[in-house]
């Protein structure tokens, strides 16, 4: 059987329940662009006397984002328990009404009862804002996005040898200094344009508040010990030569590492204590990928440092850079994440590992106790070509359909059963060397 949804038909929503009401106006904005059928919440109470024929409820039962969505021939129950729950119903709700673009002032919709629930719980995108920016309408635009989509984690790669993206209070060269280069040119040669900016502490206070409204967390990232150019061309001290150099103008791997002192570390904390004033999410994300050690091995003062704190290599210094990090973050009450690198040295216990190096960081720091997070690459990286077509857009050269990612199973066979409660999710990342715009 069927049940037809016909332009003017009432929504209702529980009394005073904000998060409801914004999750079914969400769905109805949804289905007026995509199908120009006009849904109305003039009745805004699921207890009203003549219930509407498509409801939201809280429902006692279900666990975490959990939801239920039934359709039956005398109207449309969308059902949670929680914000989340109701948020993710309220999409599919979408869905199910949008099959099709077809403008019409009816659809006819399958009677069916969906009990749904993700199976992970970090279902993530990675921006990197740092080699090319995006605007934060642009950003806004992509949480909506995700949000149709049922994802709920957004990674902001914000700082990086190209770019400093985050306005620092403490610190102002970060931006002054540090998030303006030359070359806005995608791939490999940069041209003479200045290129840049920043996003104020304001800016991104309000993304958090628009991605939460729509159940996106934001997790920041902030690059330690490598890919610390933009940095330290701010700030040469935070560096191992003293030397200024440019904001890098080029891809790749560059070498400039974040000094180990005290000194610098305490820089570093005190970054982190203004990135957590901005973010609330329980997750902090410090790079930790591709630290060169060349600067550290042929610095007598570095070497210095391994020895004072005992030591083996510049691995272990590394670790230690991460776990200091890693139990600064804990004291806040927050966890530290950090690309599969952080294993190298030894694993910090306090640090989570997103493991991008194919699967075996996740196998590994899984079978170490520690949550995982799958973005491996290839598959997950959406900066590859979709194909070999002449009018395909700049990207990696890897041809990587997106295909693949729907065939992914972010659970690695490697991973024993008994550890499997380790996998948090999985991500997929978009760097931006060869992406000037959205």
């Amino acid at each position: 059987g069927q049940f037809r949804v016909a332009s003017g038909m009432e929504v209702s929503v529980p009394t005073g329940d904000t998060v409801a009401d914004r999750a079914a106006r969400r769905a109805i904005a949804i289905v007026a662009e995509v199908r120009h059928l006009r849904l109305t919440m003039q009745v805004h109470q699921a207890d009203a006397g003549r219930p509407a024929a498509i409801r939201f409820e809280r429902s006692g039962t279900g666990e975490g984002e959990a939801y239920r969505l039934s359709i039956k021939r005398d109207g449309i129950v969308v059902s949670a328990a929680s914000d989340a729950g109701l948020r993710n119903g309220a999409m599919t709700l979408a869905q199910v009404l949008t099959s099709d673009a077809r403008e019409t002032d009816v659809v006819a919709v399958p009677l069916l009862d969906i009990a749904d629930r993700p199976r992970f719980g970090w279902r993530g995108v990675m921006l990197d804002v740092a080699r090319h920016m995006l605007s934060i309408a642009e950003i806004e635009r992509i949480v909506d996005q995700m949000a149709q989509h049922k994802l709920n984690v957004l990674q902001l790669h914000l700082t990086d040898d190209q770019g400093w993206r985050i306005e620092i209070k403490r610190y102002p060269e970060l931006t002054r200094i540090g998030a303006w280069r030359t070359g806005p040119s995608t791939g490999s040669a940069a041209d003479a344009q200045r290129y840049g900016g920043f996003y104020t502490q304001a800016d991104l206070r309000g993304l958090v508040a628009y991605a939460a409204d729509r159940g996106v967390t934001i997790v920041p990232e902030i690059d330690l010990p490598g890919h610390g150019q933009a940095a330290v061309a701010a700030y040469p001290a935070l560096g191992v030569l003293g030397d200024r150099p440019p904001v890098s103008i080029n891809w790749g791997v560059n070498p400039y590492l974040f000094d180990a002192s005290d000194r610098t570390i305490d820089v570093v904390k005190a970054v982190l204590d203004e990135v957590m004033a901005i973010f609330p999410s329980t997750y902090i994300h410090v790079g930790g990928d591709e630290a060169i050690k060349q600067q550290w091995q042929a610095s007598p003062v570095i070497q210095a440092r391994i020895r004072e704190l005992g030591l083996k290599d510049e691995d272990a210094l590394q670790s230690w850079f991460i776990d200091t990090l890693g139990r600064y973050l804990a004291e806040h009450q927050r966890r530290l994440i950090g690309w599969d690198e952080i294993l190298e040295g030894g694993l910090p216990p306090s640090a989570s590992v997103m493991s991008w190096r194919g699967e075996a960081g996740a196998v590994a720091a899984a079978a170490q106790g520690h949550d995982v997070v799958l973005s491996p690459s290839p598959t997950m990286y959406l900066n590859n070509l979709e194909s070999t077509s002449g009018d395909e857009p700049p990207g990696r050269l890897e041809v990587q359909p997106l295909s693949a990612i729907y065939r992914y199973d972010p659970m690695p066979a490697g991973i024993a059963a008994d550890r499997a409660q380790h996998v948090l999710g999985v991500q997929a990342n978009l760097w931006s060397e060869h992406i000037v715009g959205p």
